[in-house]
């Protein structure tokens, strides 16, 4: 049985063809067969990308070792959330730190009385 072809003329800049020359050989296949490739990978990429997207109720009801092991499996996430976990644990947990620290001195403060008043 025959494969059905849709003939199809696109125009490329120099550089975009030389591309297209050079995949093409690389990979010992047609023009043709290399923009087939090319879609199929860029269409599954785009759908992996699409479901490694999670709302933020979906999110508040991971546990943190279930959000540690989504963010393993999903590398691509939008603006690098989670690419490099702990190292955005740390640093969470070293400004909370500096956040306890001025309300101790600010619990401090307003319990010490006032040494220049007299009573």
């Amino acid at each position: 049985m025959a494969t059905m072809t849709v003939r199809t003329t696109v125009a490329f800049d120099p550089a975009t063809a030389a591309r297209l020359d050079r995949l093409a050989k690389r990979w010992g296949v047609s023009k043709s067969e290399t923009l087939r490739r090319a879609l199929e990978t860029v269409e599954q990429q785009a759908q992996s990308t699409h479901q490694a997207v999670l709302t933020d109720e979906e999110i508040a009801r991971m546990t943190p070792h279930e959000a540690f092991s989504w963010l393993q499996t999903h590398p691509r996430v939008p603006a690098g959330w989670g690419a490099d976990f702990r190292r955005e644990l740390k640093e969470a947990r070293e400004r909370d730190a500096v956040i306890e620290e001025e309300r101790e001195l600010a619990r401090s403060k307003v319990a010490e009385p006032n040494s220049h008043c007299q009573a």
